[in-house]
């Protein structure tokens, strides 16, 4: 997974001296746990973060120091470090007023942005992570634009992921131990990109719960649990609850065995979403026309269902991994 960090250590209104105890140790969490690194070789945070993670790599794994830290410095400037590959970027700056949009390469080829502590240059790259549909994560201990971003991403997340804006309130705590909050943080990262609910759709018919069985038991193997629509507990109301679990599963497994109107409407959303769908089907059930370009695992016994099953999620968590 690659993971851009952006902010500034000039702009820190909370423990400064602490912030940037944070970003090294940050750094080394992130190439720690086989992430990469992206940044903009421009900051002095962005030194920080990446000597981090450099020195961390040489002493453990070095042969891949190179691919692991990737950075992008603006045409023109002199890059303030030299770990890992940096690159000269296709832009003579990183501004949002050009009449055609190109995102720097930092943050496009990144899973997900992270910003800890700045102002308007932080609120540049956050609007271009935004503008690129990137999950945001503010770290907001050390003030400034980090903490801003954070409260505006946990109001949002709020309404659309309550269960995820739950476990990001434990970043406003007021830790003292660099390590242990940079943990955290790539922590609630690693779930904003690959969320742990995976949303099910299917035929609520009872011939159908092993198939659903079957959908619980393969998740949890990877550390995932099944959301269904009428097994789940919530009380919000059932469109918005469908709408908003299908918005926040990584990626969504449908059966049309059963020729549903509601299933494929589903589907539909889904993919118009950009999201990842998983299609099963009875052996012998006839697709319909618009779902004939959807890979789909075709089963007989749930046990054959299973094993097609693990082979495409593991496949789709490289993917997400990339």
């Amino acid at each position: 997974m690659r993971i851009y960090v952006g902010g500034s250590l000039r702009n820190v209104p909370i423990d400064e001296e602490l912030c940037r105890g944070f970003a090294g140790a940050l750094g080394i969490e992130i190439v720690k746990r086989g992430h990469s690194l992206l940044n903009g070789c421009r900051s002095a945070l962005d030194a920080e973060i990446a000597n981090a993670a450099q020195t961390w790599l040489l002493a453990n794994d070095a042969e891949v120091a190179e691919e692991r830290i990737i950075s992008y410095c603006l045409k023109g400037n002199e890059p303030i470090h030299s770990c890992g590959r940096v690159s000269t970027s296709a832009l003579s700056d990183w501004e949002l007023n050009h009449p055609k949009l190109q995102v720097p390469e930092q943050i496009e080829r990144a899973a997900a942005a992270i910003f800890v502590a700045g102002s308007e240059g932080t609120f540049w790259a956050r609007n271009w992570a935004f503008y690129a549909r990137k999950p945001i994560l503010g770290v907001p201990r050390f003030g400034g634009a980090g903490e801003e971003i954070y409260q505006q991403e946990l109001e949002r997340l709020r309404t659309s992921a309550p269960r995820v804006s739950d476990d990001l309130e434990a970043l406003n705590h007021r830790s003292s131990d660099a390590a242990r909050y940079a943990r955290l943080v790539v922590d609630l990262t690693e779930r904003l990109v690959i969320p742990r609910t995976v949303f099910a759709v299917m035929s609520f018919q009872e011939e159908y719960l092993p198939v659903y069985k079957s959908f619980e038991h393969v998740c949890k193997g990877f550390g995932f649990q099944v959301d269904r629509t009428d097994q789940s507990e919530s009380t919000e109301r059932i469109i918005p609850r469908i709408e908003n679990g299908i918005r926040n599963s990584p990626f969504v497994i449908a059966d049309v065995s059963d020729d549903s109107v509601n299933v494929l409407y589903e589907v539909g959303f889904a993919r118009a979403l950009g999201k990842k769908v998983i299609l099963t089907a009875r052996k012998g059930t006839t697709l319909p026309f618009d779902a004939l370009d959807i890979p789909t695992l075709f089963w007989e016994e749930q046990a054959d269902l299973r094993t097609q099953l693990r082979k495409r999620i593991r496949g789709l968590i490289a993917e997400f991994d990339r």
